[in-house]
């Protein structure tokens, strides 16, 4: 069994040693710039500097996030600023964008690289490209579940997440931050928008359809450890230390028992900030979270409220007893109510309760418990029947104890083996050190006292004296397991000058192990490519998956198919795409095509996990046979076509993806980038922006409706703006696709994009009407100097530039 590196988030310096207190094997932090989380207070370079030195010291690993898109005109600050990690020490970097690995592989290819799991790496193909790219270990997305994380086959190593904040959407494929407020989360900005309350079209009831429960693993430690992950990560450089300290320390607990398979239950992590608990999709069991704030610990529900009472049924398996200054937090119907225990509750068994005896129980780990809480006082505009209220314990005072001594108490994890050896020299007292750290590097010192020893005129110091002086560790994270002492006891020198021997001992080790994880440090001017290239002749692509559109469209170079779900609902099924209706669809679009003078690409869901995988591979194989070839459009380096949710945004990435024929930029991109881009790129035939269509804002596993008897609503989410947000279903059944309720449209900047010398444009007809394809006609007119908006609104609707 392999017990798994703990992973802590660290935000600031003062999270640092609550982390490595709490029994943290590795933290993970950013500095201020290039990381997910930019509204953390994060780190100087110079912090962490620190931060690696005092981590280092207590066998705990360091990991930056560089794990935002990097822009064209960003890249050199980048590399730079990444060659200063490794110079500082750092123990890997944490990345998404594919241009900045390949800038690493080329610069600093010592330093190890960690693929985040904004990179959604889903499957086998991703897993053997990522490898092939020189990354030593990948952070899979949260919405694997354990059985895929199990089939994948690999030396690299997992690290996944197992406690925290889960994202409605895969990581790194939610643009809905970025289109709707302006804030991407691909650049650390995200505005979470999915944490507000939206309503379905045709169901009246608004509800947190877009916010998970937070993720706890807790409970699946064996099990997650059985599948031999590397690393479990616990969510939250934005949270406080209360919730680093409980958890962390909760974790470290847990996997400490893990080899004596002893079972560890532990209530504390609820009462620390949460949205709810749940084991999410890594044992296909999402919830969706009751409130946007902390829940905390369902502890019972009220079966009885009257005038400043109110009685709660405690569930049986409950430890934790509120006590006086708790938060309780009661919550019905969508309702909620919060308040501080005023004064100690009363225990009383059911039986007595049901009587009116109201006896205090004495064995409080009995069943049938009910609490009596008087002097509960309620806002008469918040007010609602408390009776049959779940109940919430949202705060517990006794944990600020538990914080405080993980916050003083000076441990960590695992310390280092320290072997003394004390002897005179000339006099001069001598102590050595060998210091073994937990990666088993060594380190031996040596230091030499200035006082030398001289005959007792009272009182010699024995020898016993000196072990006591050199047992004593300072605040050292150092296990002294020998000390050897050539001494014998006949000579006097002051106690204070064995302590100062002792210290200079200790301070020379640790100048020692610092510095054997520094490297030197190198400025990197990147070479850049100037494109000259002459002006390439426009064409267009079009994006649907209808049939109908097939016929009429003319005046394209390509027209990427998706294959439509052939159930539509918002709930998702665990059933396995149909072959036949997937070939009989493409048979029918490829007999229409035949004759026409555009190339049918077949687009690929953008989600595709490795049993997807084999029954599109199994669709190919039978169109193959019967001479039916398509080329596929694909995020999983298996095809020829890249969809803009690959995140390109610099050439690095474009340099790197040299088997691609077709790159789609992404939306996400201004103006100024785009110009950025096309100056320094080798290959801007390959190329391609989205001037038209409605941009895809989040793509899921999450269903939105769990009843499978709900049948009375339509494809839309609603915000409160009333937006309407269309959704579809993947063609695999266990995803969702939410689309923008405005269509992104360039028609005004075609012709500039044109001259600057894009040549490829595309406009996404997907989920539209019939008539959608006339929109190209219209391009093709535009790029020919006749604009025509009016026409253009027939058929589209609230046309925005949105970020351009």
């Amino acid at each position: 069994m392999r017990i798994p590196e703990l992973l802590a988030p660290v935000g600031s310096m003062n999270h640092l040693k609550v982390a490595i207190n709490a029994g943290a094997s590795s933290i993970y932090l950013s500095g201020k710039n290039y990381g997910a989380r930019k509204f953390a207070t994060n780190f100087t370079l110079d912090e962490i500097n620190d931060a690696v030195n005092t981590a280092h010291m207590h066998n705990v690993k360091v990991y930056v996030t560089v794990n935002t898109l990097i822009k064209e005109d960003e890249l050199e600050d980048v590399i730079n600023y990444v060659s200063k990690l490794y110079s500082i020490g750092v123990d890997a970097v944490l990345v998404q964008d594919l241009g900045l690995v390949e800038l690493i592989n080329k610069y600093v290819p010592e330093l190890k690289i960690h693929a985040s799991t904004q990179m959604t790496c889903e499957n086998q193909l991703k897993l053997d490209y990522l490898k092939s790219k020189g990354i030593k270990r990948v952070v899979l997305p949260r919405e694997m579940k354990k059985e895929e994380i199990k089939a994948l086959n690999t030396d690299m190593e997992f690290e996944i997440f197992a406690h925290g904040a889960l994202c409605y959407s895969y990581s790194g494929q939610c643009l809905m931050s970025s289109f709707k407020g302006g804030r991407s989360g691909n650049r650390g900005t995200c505005a979470q928008p999915c944490r507000q309350k939206y309503k379905i079209k045709g169901i009246k009831k608004e509800d947190y359809y877009l916010s998970p429960c937070d993720l706890s693993l807790f409970d699946q430690l064996k099990k997650i450890s059985e599948l031999n992950i590397a690393c479990i990560k616990i969510e939250g450089r934005m949270r406080n230390k209360e919730y680093l300290a409980i958890v962390v320390s909760a974790y470290r607990k847990a996997l400490n028992k893990l080899k004596s398979e002893k079972e560890t239950k532990n209530e504390d992590i609820n009462l620390v900030f949460n949205r709810g608990l749940c084991e999410g999709l890594f044992n296909d069991s999402p919830k969706r979270s009751l409130k946007a704030g902390h829940i905390g610990l369902k502890i019972g529900h009220v079966i009885e409220s009257k005038k400043n009472q109110i009685a709660i049924r405690l569930n049986d398996s409950i430890k934790t007893i509120p006590e006086k200054g708790d938060g309780l937090l009661l919550i019905k119907n969508g309702e909620d109510y919060g308040f501080e225990v005023s004064q100690n509750p009363l225990i009383t068994s059911l039986n007595h309760f049901k009587t009116g005896k109201n006896k205090p129980m004495k064995d409080l780990t009995r069943k049938n418990r009910i609490l009596i809480i008087k002097k509960v006082w309620q806002n008469k505009k918040s007010a609602f029947n408390l009776t049959e209220s779940d109940v919430y314990l949202t705060k517990r005072n006794k944990l600020n104890k538990k914080v405080k001594e993980i916050e003083t108490k000076g441990s960590s994890f695992i310390k280092s083996k320290l072997t003394l050896t004390f002897s005179i020299k000339n006099n001069f007292p001598v102590l050595k050190g060998r210091l073994t750290l937990a990666n088993r590097k060594k380190f031996e010192c040596e230091v030499t006292g200035n006082t030398p020893f001289e005959k007792p005129l009272k009182k010699s110091v024995s020898k016993e004296t000196i072990q006591k002086q050199l047992q004593k560790i300072d605040n050292y994270p150092y296990q002294i397991t020998q000390i050897n002492i050539n001494y014998d006891g006949t000579l006097f020198i002051p106690i204070s000058k064995i302590n100062e021997l002792r210290r200079n001992l200790f301070k020379k080790l640790e100048k020692k192990v610092i510095n054997s994880f520094k490297h030197p440090n190198k400025k990197i001017q990147l070479k850049r490519f100037n494109n000259t290239n002459n002006k390439s002749e426009c064409n267009f692509s079009f994006y649907t998956n209808n049939l109908k559109h097939l016929e009429h469209i003319k005046n394209v170079k390509r027209v990427y198919l998706e294959i439509p779900n052939n159930n539509d609902s918002l709930i998702l099924s665990k059933e396995t795409p149909n072959i036949n209706y997937m070939i009989n669809f493409i048979k029918k679009a490829y007999e229409i095509s035949y004759d026409k003078n555009y190339k049918l690409i077949w687009k690929w869901p953008d989600i595709t996990h490795d049993n997807l995988i084999k029954s599109l591979n199994k669709v190919i194989g039978i169109l193959n046979k019967m001479n039916y070839n398509l080329e596929i459009m694909s995020n999983s380096f298996n095809g020829k076509y890249g969809f803009y949710s690959m995140n390109i945004v610099n050439n690095e990435t474009i340099n790197s993806l040299n088997n691609y024929k077709i790159l789609t930029l992404s939306p996400e991109l201004t103006k100024k980038d785009y110009e950025s881009i096309i100056k320094n790129c080798k290959y801007p035939h390959k190329l391609e922006i989205l001037v038209q269509g409605s941009v895809e804002l989040m793509k899921t596993r999450y269903p939105l409706l769990y009843d499978t008897e709900i049948k009375d609503y339509e494809n839309y989410l609603i915000d409160k703006k009333n937006n309407n947000y269309l959704i579809h279903k993947s063609i695999s059944s266990q995803e969702l696709t939410i689309f923008d309720d405005s269509e992104l449209s360039l028609i005004n900047e075609i012709n500039y994009l044109k001259n600057i010398n894009y040549s490829n444009f595309a406009i996404d007809g997907r989920y539209k009407d019939d008539e959608y394809y006339k929109v190209i006609d219209i391009y093709n007119e535009a790029i020919n100097g006749n604009i025509n908006e009016k026409k253009l609104k027939k058929y589209s609707f609230k046309n925005t530039i949105a970020n351009y």
